[in-house]
């Protein structure tokens, strides 16, 4: 197991710095003698999990690592992973919780956990349930953190449905009201697809630091109310950000 934890050391050094290392380096930095490195190093040689460049003898992480990498992202499920979390902000909140994600410019629900609590049936939100952008916080906060030149090119292809007197059908007031959404890091729906429903949502990252989901909160305006609107918006939030984190969204990097 030493020898183990030797070799992880090694490996952890070179993808913290990012760059070529020699066996000097490694055995200072590490505390390790040369010929404990260099052995280590050969071996992993051996197997592709460094390489090393011939000019300068020095090593950097291999190819093969890629292969472990794509693999375990691949299993990463996004409805796996943010399941315990939607579960987690719907008792909380006591509000209908659903996760959406970005397909073909426009959001759909992936997965929806209906409160209890609630006995309207019109927040129940099914899977597939297309989400307008414009008019859905759940939308609304994953087109607001796409490249502009996409934000621009999508709210001007077709006419935007008016749904309720709140719906914004002006491409440019729309725009104005997405670059606040990004700014503040969440997304309110206040009755703008059906009358009487307000929606709080926040942008899901990837570990690229993409939006590529959200995750909504629902319910009657009278139950997200003024007095009440703080709290429920640092849950939401904070949901998404451990969301990310499972992703392997790093803000910091």
């Amino acid at each position: 197991m030493k020898s183990l934890r030797k070799t992880i050391d090694i490996l952890d050094y070179l993808s913290d710095v990012n760059r070529d290392v020699g066996v000097t380096e490694l055995s200072l930095k590490l505390n390790l003698p040369k010929s404990t490195v260099h052995r280590i190093l050969k071996d992993l040689l051996e197997y592709s999990i460094v390489e090393q460049e011939k000019d300068t003898s020095r090593y950097r992480m291999g190819l093969r690592l890629l292969k472990y990498s794509n693999s375990l992202l691949r299993s990463f499920d996004l409805r796996q992973i943010a399941k315990p979390i939607l579960k987690k902000v719907c008792n909380e909140t006591g509000e209908t919780t659903f996760l959406t994600v970005w397909k073909n410019d426009q959001g759909f629900c992936i997965d929806s956990i209906f409160s209890s609590q609630n006995i309207n049936t019109n927040l129940f939100v099914e899977i597939g349930r297309e989400m307008p952008f414009h008019c859905t916080a759940s939308s609304k906060v994953i087109l607001a953190n796409q490249p502009i030149e996409d934000i621009k090119r999508i709210i001007s292809q077709e006419p935007l449905l008016r749904y309720t007197p709140n719906t914004r059908t002006e491409p440019k007031k729309l725009l104005e009201h997405l670059s606040e959404i990004k700014n503040k890091g969440f997304a309110i729906c206040d009755e703008e697809l059906e009358e009487g429903i307000k929606a709080i949502a926040a942008p899901i990252k990837n570990i690229k630091g993409k939006t590529i989901a959200s995750i909504t909160i629902t319910g009657l305006v009278q139950r997200l109310s003024l007095n009440n609107i703080e709290r429920l918006i640092k849950i939401v939030t904070d949901a998404a950000t451990e969301i990310s984190k499972r992703l392997g969204y790093n803000k910091f990097t």
